[in-house]
Parts: C-alpha cells; structure tokens; sequence
C-alpha cells in the first residue's frame, strides 16, 4: 500500500514525522520504505537534508528514497528549469512507485512542499502534487498541518484543495502541537469547521507518539483496497 505524505507548505514537519511513522509501523511488524520523487536543496558537501535523514534514520540509501536530486530549493517546476538536463517522465515515476509496491507492504512517499506545489510545466499542462498522489498509486494521504496561529486557515484550505481534486482520504495531523490554548482551540475548530477528527503529533515527538487510531486508519484503507480488488 502507497500512502503519500504532503503538507499545507514547507518546513511544517513532513519528513520527520514520515521518519516517525517509518518506525511506528516497522515497529508494528510491516516491510516499510520511503520514496521521495523530487528532492531540492543539495547541501554544500553534495548531500540532500531530506535523504540524509532518511539515510542516519531508518538506514534507507539515496538509492531506494530517491528519484530527481536538484540544486537549489526551489519548487520542483522551476527546479527542472534550471536544471534541463533532467528531463521529467512520468512514466519513470509510476515505474519506481510499482516497483516499490511490489517489494514492501507499505511505502511512504512524501511530496515536496505543500498540497498544490508544481512539479512540472510543459507546453501543454501543468503537472501537480495531485498528479503525482494519483500517478504513485497513493491509496491514502497523510497531510502534516501546523498547529500554531495561521493553522486554521492553512488547514482548512489544505482539506478543501485535496476534496476538489478527487484525491485519496487523508488524514490531518497537527504537528508540533504543545497544547498550548491556542492550540487547543485551533484544533477544535478545525475540528468543527472541518467535521474531521484532527490527529496531534508533539515537537520533538516519537514514533510512539504517533497517534495509534492511524493505524487503524492504514488497515480500513486497505481492507478497502483487498475488496475492491
């Protein structure tokens, strides 16, 4: 099972609580990966931030987490402007998410940025993070939201952009969430606005800590999945 990991924008938390989630469900006995198709930003020593976490945490190579390495972070669109050489192929990245399936019980793929970010323009259309959710065979999504003031509006936007594309359903999870009364009430009131449960994962949080109703979540999903098949 595909499960794709994306955000409301930029450094909200996506890839440490992928990381954690890696953990938790290796703790719970499945055959776990991550992929991530479009990393941007190379550090001065030629490493990437993102699959370096990936690397010293869960001991996953450049190999398996990645597929187009850019220079500069940038939006992965501008990213192949830059830099013409790589050439985007869509088939490329359905071909690596198959593959992927095949060999692990689930794959954590995470997007760069948030919901709506570009991957790629070319004369003819725009493709989009939604794109790629559909074209890696994500069966459900993981959306890591902010918790702090802005958090409502972020959300919310967040969750009707993903319904208006006909995506997978997703889960919210409220990241570096301190409880703090602010917090709390953007939490109820995405809650409400939303009527949607809203999950919490803390700074500095761990993999158990992430929140355990996902697991049964993942399961729903895929008894969803083994019926339809």
């Amino acid at each position: 099972m595909n499960i794709f990991i994306t955000s409301t924008n930029t450094d909200v938390g996506k890839t440490y609580v992928t990381v954690n989630l890696y953990h938790f469900l290796k703790n719970e006995g499945y055959n776990v990966t991550i992929f991530k198709p479009f990393q941007t930003e190379e550090m001065p020593d030629g490493t990437y931030p993102d699959l370096e976490m990936y690397k010293a945490e869960c001991g996953l190579s450049y190999e398996t987490t990645s597929l187009y390495k850019f220079k500069d972070p940038i939006s992965p669109h501008l990213a192949f402007k830059r830099e013409p050489h790589q050439m985007f192929d869509r088939q490329v990245i359905i071909d690596r998410a198959e593959e992927l399936a095949t060999r692990h019980d689930i794959v954590l793929i995470e997007g760069a940025g948030g919901i709506a970010v570009p991957i790629h323009n070319s004369d003819k259309e725009w493709y989009m993070t939604a794109d790629l959710i559909k074209d890696t065979g994500a069966a459900h999504i993981i959306s890591v939201v902010p918790s702090k003031l802005g958090a409502i509006g972020d959300i919310v936007v967040h969750q009707r952009y993903l319904e208006s594309q006909n995506l997978p359903s997703n889960t919210l999870i409220m990241n570096r969430y301190s409880n703090t009364d602010v917090e709390q009430d953007n939490l109820l009131t995405v809650k409400d606005l939303l009527h949607q449960d809203v999950e919490t994962f803390p700074e500095n949080g761990t993999a158990s800590e992430i929140p355990k109703c996902i697991l049964k979540q993942l399961k729903g999903v895929r008894n969803d999945e083994s019926s339809k098949a």
